[in-house]
């Protein structure tokens, strides 16, 4: 009779997980943390949104990691990097670290998901967000984002 229950039980607690499909209805990836993150890791400049026009001088970026650990510059944790800003300059070649230019090349290595760029001209802009490793090396497969938006004089 014992053993009856238990099948029983394994039973039913196997059913209940099948019908739920092992997915939360509802969640989008955007909203999922970075331990329930399905797919390969992702990087997406949150604000500003592409195409947004934003009145500056001042602007501030928001990220958003998900599939990956965003940790401090140096700490070699897997499947972990930190936040790279790129304003209106390209990418440097994949396997080459990331330099830095005041103004435009900006690396969050303090494991931050906010910058704030002080001085933006008024017009048209292209921003990019990269994740690097330990040392600056843009991760392999590459996780960026980009978006385009406008400063707009105070």
């Amino acid at each position: 009779m014992f053993m009856r229950r238990i099948i029983l039980v394994a039973s039913l607690g196997s059913i209940s997980l099948a019908s739920c499909g092992g997915e939360e209805r509802g969640r989008t990836p955007a909203s999922m943390s970075a331990g329930e993150h399905s797919g390969p890791p992702q990087v997406l400049i949150v604000e500003p949104a592409d195409g947004d026009t934003v009145v500056g001088p001042a602007v501030t970026v928001r990220l958003q990691a998900h599939g990956l650990a965003i940790v401090p510059a140096g700490d070699t944790t897997p499947n972990s990097g930190h936040h790279h800003l790129f304003l209106d300059r390209d990418i440097t070649p994949a396997g080459t670290p990331i330099p830095t230019e005041p103004g435009h090349i900006v690396h969050l290595g303090t494991g931050g998901d906010t910058y704030t760029f002080d001085s933006v001209a008024p017009g048209p802009h292209r921003l990019i967000a990269v994740v690097g490793d330990a040392v600056h090396v843009p991760l392999n497969p590459w996780v960026v984002d980009t978006v385009h938006f406008v400063v707009r004089a105070p």
